[in-house]
C-alpha cells in the first residue's frame, strides 16, 4: 500500500466529512452564545422595566442560560454527527421542563385564586377580614399573595389559595369613595347653584 495514496485519502477525508463538521460546530456555538446573550440581554432590560425584582430576573436569566447551553451543545454534537449523544442531551431538558412544570402547579393555582380575590367585590384592599387563624386589614393582594395586617402590627403573607379555599369573614370594609361629579351634575348634598354651562 502507498503511503501517499494513505495521506491523500486521509486529506480528502478530513476536508469532506470533518472540516465541515468541526467548522459547523464552530458556526453553531459562535452563534448560538451571540443569540443567547442577545436574549438574555432583552429578557433583562424588559423584565428591570416591568419592575421584576432582581433575584426573579438573575433566575430567569439563569434558566435561560441553562436552557439555550443545553440547546448549543445538542446542536454541536449533532453537527459532530453524535445523534445519539445529542438525542439524550435533548432530552434532558424535557425532564428539566416536567421538574418547573410541576414545581409551577402551586403556583398556578395562587395565581388563579388571586385573579378571583381581585375582582371579588367582598375583598380587597381597605377590608378587615378574618380568614382562618389570621385576621387583620388587607394592605395588599398580587398575584400570588394577600398581605394582610393585624391588630397587634405583623404582616401576614397569606397564599391567595388558602384564602379562597376557606371561609373569609368580612368585619369591615373600607370608606366608599365619594361618588364623581358628571358633567352639568352636583351631588345630592350640595346646596349651591347648578354651574353655568
Amino acid at each position: 500500500m502507498d503511503p501517499r495514496l494513505t495521506i491523500e485519502t486521509a486529506a480528502a477525508l478530513f476536508v469532506t466529512q470533518v472540516l465541515p463538521a468541526i467548522l459547523g460546530a464552530i458556526a453553531i456555538v459562535l452563534g448560538g452564545s451571540f443569540f443567547l446573550s442577545l436574549l438574555l440581554r432583552m429578557v433583562g432590560a424588559a423584565a428591570r422595566r416591568a419592575r421584576v425584582k432582581s433575584a426573579m430576573i438573575d433566575l430567569m436569566q439563569a434558566a435561560l442560560t441553562f436552557g439555550g447551553w443545553i440547546l448549543i451543545i445538542a446542536g454541536v454534537l449533532q453537527a459532530l454527527g453524535l445523534n445519539a449523544i445529542a438525542l439524550a442531551v435533548g432530552s434532558s431538558i424535557s425532564l428539566v421542563a416536567l421538574g418547573v412544570a410541576g414545581a409551577a402547579s402551586g403556583n398556578l393555582g395562587d395565581i388563579i385564586a388571586g385573579i378571583f380575590l381581585a375582582s371579588d367585590p367582598d375583598f380587597g384592599n381597605g377590608f378587615t377580614i378574618k380568614s382562618g387563624d389570621v385576621q387583620g386589614v388587607i394592605e395588599h393582594i398580587d398575584l400570588r399573595k394577600t398581605r394582610i395586617r393585624a391588630p397587634d402590627g405583623k404582616l401576614h403573607v397569606v397564599p391567595n389559595k388558602k384564602i379562597e379555599n376557606e371561609v373569609w369573614i368580612v368585619e369591615n370594609r373600607p370608606p366608599a369613595p365619594p361618588p364623581l361629579i358628571q358633567r352639568g351634575r352636583r351631588h345630592a348634598d350640595e346646596t349651591s347653584a347648578p354651574p353655568v354651562q
